[in-house]
Formats: C-alpha cells, sequence, structure tokens
C-alpha cells in the first residue's frame, strides 16, 4: 500500500541522511518503524485476548446444557457485575 506523509522537510532531510549512514532509505526505515508499531500492537491484542480467555475461564459459571442467554439476563448480568 502507498501512503503520502508530510512532515518538516529539516525532519525529513534529517532522517534521510541518518538512514543513508545506516545502510538503509527514509522509506524502508519507515516501513520497519510501521512494522514494528503493528507488531507492539499484534503482541498488545493478543495479551488482552489471553487475559480475557484466563479471566473467563477461571471465572466461569457452570450451565446446564443447553442454556441460552436472553438479553434480558444478560443486561441483568452485566449490571451486577457492574456492582
Amino acid at each position: 500500500m502507498n501512503i503520502t506523509l508530510s512532515a518538516p522537510p529539516a525532519t525529513v532531510t534529517e532522517v534521510r541522511e541518518w538512514a543513508e549512514q545506516n545502510g538503509t532509505s527514509l522509506n524502508e526505515y519507515i516501513r520497519d518503524c510501521l512494522e514494528f508499531k503493528a507488531g507492539e500492537i499484534r503482541a498488545l491484542r493478543l495479551k488482552r485476548a489471553q487475559e480475557f480467555h484466563e479471566f473467563a475461564t477461571t471465572h466461569s459459571i457452570p450451565m446446564e446444557k443447553g442454556f441460552k442467554w436472553s438479553r434480558k439476563m444478560a443486561t441483568e448480568r452485566k449490571m451486577r457485575c457492574l456492582a
């Protein structure tokens, strides 16, 4: 995907020079930064999903087979959880 960024010319020049001195391009450096941030976001989402799964597993309530929540029961349960 191609994107357009807006940045102060002095900043672009400074980072482009740094990138060249470090054997990369400005484009590759920005791509690496975006990929790094995306990795952090994925890791945080996975951590939150694991925390939720652990919480749900350790705080589950046994239900009889075939039980289904009604909208009213779900709302009442939510209100009890907030109290």
